[in-house]
């Protein structure tokens, strides 16, 4: 799953969704030492929704059908899907957090968008660098349309020699796969929510996080 998927699958707690969001940066467990336990959680869920997505038989199933033009890069393109599924059909899935539930899009995204800047400096890696440029640029907004998910696609293609079948996927066969891959979303999303939901619950530091 991508930003706006690991962001909505947090508690509305501002510090767990940064560090969900920012948790691609975070190697090994040296960081655990003199992290909070926000900090904990955000990136404890961030690896817990990374592996419940990949390992999942929906996804490897849906990675099959669109590696004959993605290549290596089946993963990000659905990761890309993810966030335009969740956004295109934003009012069937309630955020984890009661006090949110009724959220529109856009102002979940202008909620998220402010709790990245008012704690920038503490991200790390991919979400770092480029989080001047989502929140400049608004970059959330535009995964809702697919010329949106092409823009992203030729942004990772300039930084990563041979991302060219991404950005070919996005130009012309996602078209063909799209009936598939919202099945695959759509079938898999609810359940992942209801798997965050109990690993936060379940999660060392949730009691103490619960009662502030």
């Amino acid at each position: 799953m991508n930003f706006t998927a690991h962001l909505h699958l947090s508690p509305d707690i501002a510090e767990v969704r940064v560090f969900n969001f920012s948790g691609d940066g975070f190697k090994g467990s040296a960081w655990r030492i003199s992290a909070t336990p926000a900090q904990r959680l955000g990136i404890d869920l961030h690896r817990f929704i990374d592996d419940f997505t990949d390992q999942h038989p929906l996804t490897k199933a849906a990675k099959a059908r669109i590696r004959p033009f993605t290549g290596k890069y089946s993963a990000v393109a659905l990761d890309l899907l993810g966030d335009y599924f969740l956004q295109r059909n934003w009012d069937q899935f309630k955020l984890l957090q009661d006090s949110s539930q009724h959220q529109s899009l856009k102002a979940f995204i202008a909620s998220v968008e402010s709790d990245i800047s008012n704690h920038r400096i503490l991200l790390k890696g991919r979400a770092a660098s480029m989080a001047p440029h989502l929140l400049e640029h608004h970059w959330l907004n535009s995964y809702r349309e697919i010329g949106g998910l092409l823009s992203a696609a030729r942004g990772i293609a300039h930084r990563h020699p041979g991302g060219a079948p991404l950005v070919h996927f996005f130009e012309g066969h996602v078209y063909d796969c799209l009936a598939d891959l919202e099945q695959w979303f759509s079938t898999l999303y609810p359940l992942l929510m209801g798997a965050c939901q109990d690993f936060v619950h379940n999660h060392s530091d949730w009691e103490e996080l619960s009662k502030a």
